[in-house]
């Protein structure tokens, strides 16, 4: 998202609605906003992480560093990460 640009209710939704065709085009419509952040997560870390800033998308940063980091735990153990 631009800097100083404001969105209205509409132009979230159509902006997910775009990133959500991107994602999976042959989908049925069912993603939830957590996949679509984790699809971003795992896309570009720090542009998710810039966008998160100052609003209610910061508590699935909190979350996915923190599957990560549990992950990463698993994986030095040689155990298999669950999710």
């Amino acid at each position: 998202m631009r800097k100083g640009v404001a969105m209205n209710t509409q132009q979230r939704l159509k902006r997910v609605a775009k990133l959500q065709n991107l994602l999976s085009p042959h989908s049925d419509g069912g993603s939830t906003l957590e996949e679509l952040c984790r699809s971003m997560w795992h896309s570009n870390k720090k542009y998710f992480i810039e966008m998160a800033k100052n609003n209610s998308y910061q508590l699935y940063v909190y979350k996915f560093e923190q599957e990560d980091a549990n992950a990463a735990s698993m994986a030095h153990r040689g155990t298999p990460a669950r999710r």
